[in-house]
């Protein structure tokens, strides 16, 4: 088994995450271990105000999507607003890796599977800004560190087209989704991470436990 108790997923909305951290949780108790998932994406506390600013100058609309009304953020119009938006939203993401990951490993013995964090974050700056070269700057070095040393990190990859086959809602939950995409893929590409192709999800399985040791 890993000695890691902080286990990271990634992977662009669609591509299964969910369901194979719901599997590997029940795998792990079933080992007699403690396992919860937890979620570390779009926390907005010292964030919170200057959202609400970017929704009265405009960079920031409340959009109808399907049955979801959902923030869609045009920080690319305001190079400024997005800087400081993105170093707020560390902050925000400093407390909540503390509150829902730092106090459970420090204070109890359960294993947390992490769906979304920096990577994920990450990526939604790139579509944010249109700036598929953020991993570059300094506020993305900065979100790096949060990813405690020796975490594994596991992508999960399926074809866009697969995606939508699936789940066709992505398309209109997100009017950004083949930049997303594409931002993803330059995330995969930028590192030598541990890397599944999640089309068949019973060898999906099988690949992550091996992965982690399960």
């Amino acid at each position: 088994m890993s000695n890691s108790r902080f286990i990271y997923f990634a992977g662009v909305d669609g591509c299964g995450k969910s369901s194979i951290i719901k599997e590997l949780i029940t795998e792990y108790e079933g080992n007699g271990f403690k396992a919860k998932s937890v979620w570390l994406r779009f926390n907005y506390f010292f964030t919170r105000p200057v959202l609400l600013i970017c929704r009265i100058i405009g960079i920031t609309r409340r959009e109808k999507r399907g049955s979801k009304t959902i923030s869609v953020h045009d920080f690319h119009k305001s190079k400024t607003i997005a800087v400081l938006v993105q170093y707020l939203h560390f902050l925000d993401t400093v407390l909540a890796f503390i509150v829902k990951a730092w106090i459970p490993l420090k204070f109890t013995d359960s294993v947390i599977l992490c769906d979304k964090f920096v990577y994920d974050i990450l990526a939604d700056f790139m579509v944010e800004t249109k700036d598929l070269n953020l991993l570059n700057t300094n506020i993305a070095r900065l979100f790096l560190k949060l990813i405690p040393k020796d975490t594994p990190v596991v992508f999960f990859s399926v074809d866009k087209e697969e995606i939508i086959r699936r789940k066709p809602e992505v398309l209109i939950d997100d009017e950004d989704y083949d930049l997303k995409y594409k931002a993803y893929q330059v995330i995969m590409n930028s590192c030598e991470f541990k890397v599944i192709e999640n089309y068949n999800y019973e060898e999906t399985i099988l690949k992550a436990k091996q992965i982690l040791g399960i």
